[in-house]
C-alpha cells in the first residue's frame, strides 16, 4: 500500500491513467501484470467474502475493467474450491485492448461459459442460475451517460437481486465525483484497484470497500501530483495536539465568540460547547448586556464580554472597538454563529472578518455578509470558512445544485479566492486550501442532522485553532472529530448539544493506540 501522512490519495480517472501510464511506459512494469494482479485482488475479495457462492455471473466490459474480469473469471475457475464462473460481455468487443483480449482467450481456453448481453432475453437467460455478481464493465475511463446495451445490461444485473462485487468503482458512477452517469449499479462490497478513487471518497456509500494493492509504484504515484486525499484515522490521529501534564487553562488557548443575538442565543451557547469539550482552556462570548443573563446561567464555564445595549440583543459595527481589543487579546475568533443577518450584524462581521489579526472562524450570518463579495474576504491572520452548501452558493454567486455537483471543485474555488482553508460541509466534508489541496473527511452521516451541529464544529475548529494548530490542520482534525463524535451516538441523530457532549469521547477514541496494523493485499478503506 502507499503510505502517506495526509491518508490516502484519491486520484481522478485522468490520474489513475497518468499513474498506470508511467509505470508501464517509464518503469517497465507490464500491462498485462497490473492487470492480473488486480483480477487476482477481486478474485481474493470475492473468495474471502462470498465462500459460500459457487455460480458467479462475471459482466465484462469491452475496456481494461472487462480485462480484470476475464482475470477474475480465470482465477476463480482455478482455486479448485468449485466455483463454476460464468462470464457475460457487452456485444461489441472491437475496442478491446490487447491485453483484455488475451486475457478473454485464456477464459475460452480454460472452457469457461462467455455470453454476449445482446439484448434483456440473453442477459436474462445468463443470469439463470446464478447466485452473484462480479462487476467488471466500466471503470475510470467511463465519461459519459450509459446508454444501449450497456444500460440494459446494469440495470438486468440491478433487477436480479443478486449481490453484486465491482471492479474498482461500480459501473455507470462516475469515478471523479461518485454521482450516477445515468444509471449506476449498487454494489455491496467495490475493490478498489491500487488506490481508492475521488468518487468513491466522495460519495457515502452503502457498500464496504477494500483498496486492493496491485503493485503500483510509489514513485508513480508520488508524479502524478494527486491533490486530493481521504483523512485516515491514523492521519488524523497525527494531528491530535499534545496535553501537557503539567498543562493549565491558558496553556490550552482562549477563545472568543462573537453571535447569539436575540432569538439565535443558542447558536453561540453551542460553539462554545464544541470549543469546550475540544479541550480549549478558556471561552469567552461577547454579548449585548440584555443577553448576559442567558448566556451566563446556560453555561457556567464560560465568561462574558458584555457590550453596550443600545438596540437590545442586537450586534452592530458600535460593538467593533470593543470586540477587536478583546480578540487581539485572545487566541482564535469565532465569528457568526446565531449573529443575525441585520444590517448592523452584516456590517460588524465585515469589519471584524477582514480586519482582526487572530486566527478565526468565519461561520454561519458572517458568510453570508459577503455574499456575493467573496474576493473582498481577505485578512492579516488565518481563516477558516464553513459554509455549508447553500452559504458557498451565496458566497460563489451560483446555486447550491451547482456546488453539490463539483463540491471539489466549489471548495477549491471558495478556498482560492478568499486566501482561506474552507471547510464546505455535507455528506463527506471536503476541506480545501489556497494551494488546491482537498481533505475529504470520511467520519460523519446521519447521526450530524440536528440543527446546531454545524455551531458545535465551529467551536471545535475554533479550540483547535487556540491550541496552535495550524489552520489546515485545525479544519481537518476538526470535522473528523465532530463526525467521529456523531458516529458514536444514535443513527436518527439527537440533541447538537449531546454531540458536543461527545467530543471527549470522540479525542479518547481518536487518541487510543491501534490494535493492529492493517496489512495485506487487501486493505478497507475506512
Amino acid at each position: 500500500m502507499i503510505p502517506d501522512p495526509r491518508g490516502w490519495p484519491c486520484p481522478t480517472g485522468a490520474e489513475m491513467r497518468a499513474i498506470d501510464g508511467d509505470a508501464i511506459a517509464r518503469l517497465g512494469i507490464p500491462s498485462r501484470t497490473l492487470m492480473e494482479s488486480a483480477g487476482r485482488a477481486v478474485a481474493e475479495a470475492f473468495a474471502n467474502d462470498y465462500p459460500e457462492k459457487r455460480r458467479p455471473l462475471v459482466a465484462c466490459g469491452a475496456g481494461n475493467n472487462g480485462g480484470d474480469g476475464y482475470v477474475v473469471a480465470r482465477v476463480l475457475a482455478e482455486q479448485g474450491r468449485g466455483v463454476t464462473p460464468r462470464v457475460l460481455e457487452l456485444p461489441d468487443l472491437s475496442r478491446q485492448s490487447p491485453e483484455s483480449k488475451a486475457n478473454r482467450d485464456l477464459v475460452v481456453a480454460a472452457g469457461i461459459e462467455c455470453l454476449a448481453a445482446a439484448d434483456e432475453r440473453a442477459v436474462r437467460a445468463a443470469l439463470a442460475g446464478c447466485d452473484s455478481v462480479v462487476d467488471a464493465v466500466f471503470g475510470v475511463g467511463l465519461t459519459r451517460p450509459v446508454e444501449g446495451a450497456a444500460a440494459l445490461l446494469l440495470r438486468e444485473l440491478a433487477a436480479s437481486g443478486l449481490p453484486i462485487l465491482a471492479v474498482d468503482v461500480a459501473s455507470g458512477a462516475s469515478s471523479d465525483s461518485g454521482l450516477p452517469l445515468g444509471f449506476a449499479l449498487e454494489p455491496e462490497l467495490i475493490v478498489t484497484l491500487g488506490l481508492p478513487k475521488l468518487g468513491l471518497a466522495l460519495q457515502p456509500s452503502a457498500a464496504r470497500i477494500l483498496v486492493a494493492d496491485i503493485g503500483l509504484p510509489a514513485d508513480s504515484v508520488s508524479r502524478a501530483g494527486i491533490r486530493a486525499h481521504l483523512l485516515t484515522r491514523a492521519a488524523a490521529r497525527a494531528l491530535l495536539p499534545p496535553r501537557p501534564l503539567a498543562g493549565h487553562k491558558g496553556t490550552f488557548g482562549h477563545v472568543l465568540i462573537v453571535g447569539g443575538a436575540l432569538g439565535k442565543t443558542g447558536a453561540a451557547l453551542l460553539a462554545a460547547h464544541g470549543a469546550l469539550r475540544a479541550g480549549v482552556g478558556l471561552v469567552t462570548l461577547a454579548a449585548p448586556a440584555s443577553l448576559v443573563p442567558i448566556f451566563a446561567s446556560q453555561l457556567a464555564e464560560a465568561m462574558c464580554l458584555v457590550l453596550s445595549d443600545s438596540r437590545p440583543g442586537e450586534l452592530s459595527a458600535a460593538h467593533a472597538p470593543d470586540i477587536r481589543r478583546e480578540a487581539e487579546a485572545r487566541d482564535t475568533l469565532v465569528l457568526g454563529p446565531g449573529m443575525g443577518q441585520t444590517p448592523a450584524a452584516r456590517s460588524l462581521a465585515r469589519v471584524l472578518a477582514t480586519q482582526v489579526g487572530v486566527p478565526a472562524v468565519i461561520d454561519a450570518d458572517a458568510l453570508n455578509a459577503f455574499a456575493g463579495d467573496l474576493d473582498s474576504l481577505r485578512a492579516p491572520a488565518p481563516r477558516i470558512l464553513t459554509p455549508h452548501p447553500g452559504e458557498a452558493a451565496r458566497l460563489l454567486g451560483s446555486d447550491t445544485q451547482a456546488v453539490q455537483a463539483d463540491r471539489p471543485g466549489a471548495a477549491r474555488l471558495l478556498a482560492i479566492r478568499a486566501q482561506a482553508v474552507v471547510i464546505l460541509k455535507g455528506a463527506r466534508t471536503v476541506v480545501a486550501n489556497p494551494a488546491g489541496e482537498l481533505s475529504i473527511n470520511p467520519t460523519g452521516g446521519p447521526g450530524l442532522a440536528a440543527g446546531g451541529s454545524g455551531d458545535v464544529l465551529a467551536g471545535v475548529t475554533g479550540a483547535l485553532l487556540a491550541r496552535g494548530l495550524a489552520a489546515w490542520d485545525a479544519a481537518r482534525l476538526g470535522v473528523y472529530l465532530h463526525g467521529l463524535a456523531g458516529d458514536l451516538g444514535p443513527a436518527q441523530g439527537g440533541l447538537a448539544s449531546e454531540l458536543a457532549a461527545r467530543l471527549p469521547a470522540a479525542w479518547q477514541s481518536l487518541a487510543a493506540t491501534e490494535s493492529r496494523d492493517v496489512t495485506g493485499t487487501l486493505v478497507p478503506l475506512a
